[in-house]
């Protein structure tokens, strides 16, 4: 009996001598480490499936077609003449206040604001990424606030195939000068700005020896040739300030300057020191 206990305790005296020797090779050393380093094996991940997500998300990024300001209010231009006919006609003949604006824009939501012959404030909410846009109307001395109608579309269903803002904003050839002298130079008195304009933008700056030298830029936001050389423009100054320059009816060489783009404070919003005259 007391053999068979003996060779029993040596036994289990083995096997737990046995595991601790095993634990010990399991933690071997790494290069000149001193002390046991424990190797962690993880899953490896297939290159394949992350350069696939990588083209996946690109294409995703890319394929959003998202809505650009002067897309929006070119289509909602549009969506009202199609709905309303008559419309052109109206805002021809000038006696009701018709025009249209940007309200607000960021990455979630473009509102163009359509102010009706009616004088009813439209709203259009758009979503610049799918296109859904759902509309609101104000009746100022009639309705308290916005209220929704059951007009629902996708706007992108009225931007035209071709780029609205390669088709809405031309460069206006030559160059100009605001009507207002602001300095002297070689014994010159010259105007506060020479100005030129691109596809998309209005350059503020000098003539320096015969040289155009720029000043700083303001965005055109709408462009309309309203008929063979006679525009109107409105811009967006990068203080987030509204302007328009129409070309006067008198002559087709001034672009006449209004501090707003709602036509229908034109008459008090008038500038005639930053209106400008064609000089070449």
């Amino acid at each position: 009996m007391k053999k068979l206990l003996i060779l029993l305790i040596f036994i289990a005296i083995s096997v737990t001598i046995g595991c601790s020797s095993a634990k010990k090779e399991e933690a071997k050393t790494v290069d000149n480490a001193k002390e046991p380093t424990t190797i962690v094996f993880t899953p490896e991940v297939s290159e394949n499936k992350i350069k696939d997500f990588s083209i996946t998300e690109a294409i995703d990024s890319t394929s959003t077609n998202t809505i650009t300001d002067e897309q929006a209010l070119s289509a909602i231009r549009d969506y009202c003449h199609i709905s309303n006919p008559d419309l052109a006609d109206i805002e021809k003949v000038g006696e009701y206040p018709v025009y249209w604006e940007i309200a607000s824009s960021d990455d979630k939501e473009i509102v163009v604001l359509f102010r009706s012959y009616t004088g009813a404030q439209v709203r259009y909410y758009i979503n610049p990424v799918s296109g859904d846009t759902y509309v609101t109307e104000f009746v100022p001395g009639i309705t308290q606030e916005e209220e929704r109608t059951d007009d629902n579309f996708n706007l992108k269903d009225y931007i035209s195939e071709n780029d609205p803002s390669a088709e809405n904003i031309s460069s206006v050839p030559g160059t100009w000068a605001t009507a207002s002298m602001g300095y002297e130079y070689n014994g010159d008195v010259l105007p506060e700005y020479h100005v030129q304009f691109t596809d998309s933008e209005v350059i503020y700056g000098h003539m320096l020896d015969g040289e155009f030298v720029t000043d700083h830029t303001a965005k055109i936001i709408l462009f309309e040739n309203t008929a063979s050389g006679r525009y109107r423009i409105q811009v967006e100054s990068p203080n987030g300030g509204h302007y328009t320059y129409q070309t006067s009816e008198d002559n087709d060489n001034a672009l006449e300057f209004y501090e707003t783009w709602n036509e229908s404070d034109f008459h008090s919003m008038y500038r005639a020191g930053a209106s400008l005259w064609k000089i070449d």
